[in-house]
């Protein structure tokens, strides 16, 4: 899987980065932020963003993802901007995304309880969609 390294969800029709992947392009650069909405999708150095408002999320996602070491071009609302607020446009490199730590995980503990010893299992769902 080849992307930036952002979980999005849709709000107010915005697509909205919901969870930066750890390790990923998006966090490592520092210029993405839980909150900030996509309002358009460039691809290359110097291709013509695409307006994403209103746009189906599996399709953004599409966009955004690409062959490694290719650039994305997002142009993105803050979080903290209001709807007429300052946009500014990212380039960010798709790299490798490795979900690992958001795979389900299980763990069984023994416990004792009285006289007897009983096996209790654990499931840690790091993400749960909605």
């Amino acid at each position: 899987l080849f992307g930036i390294g952002a979980v999005l969800q849709e709000r107010d029709d915005y697509p909205t980065i919901r969870e930066l992947v750890p390790g990923g392009p998006a966090q490592l650069s520092g210029k993405l932020a839980v909150g900030d909405r996509i309002t358009g999708v460039g691809q290359g150095k110097d291709g013509a963003i695409k307006e994403v408002v209103g746009t189906r999320l599996d399709e953004v996602v599409q966009m955004i993802r690409g062959k490694k070491g290719s650039v994305v071009r997002l142009d993105i609302l803050p979080a903290d901007a209001g709807a007429d607020g300052t946009h500014r446009v990212i380039s960010l490199v798709r790299d490798k995304i490795s979900l690992d730590k958001q795979a389900a995980r299980k763990t069984v503990l023994s416990v004792k309880a009285g006289d007897a010893t009983r096996k209790i299992g654990i499931i840690t769902l790091p993400v749960f969609y909605e």
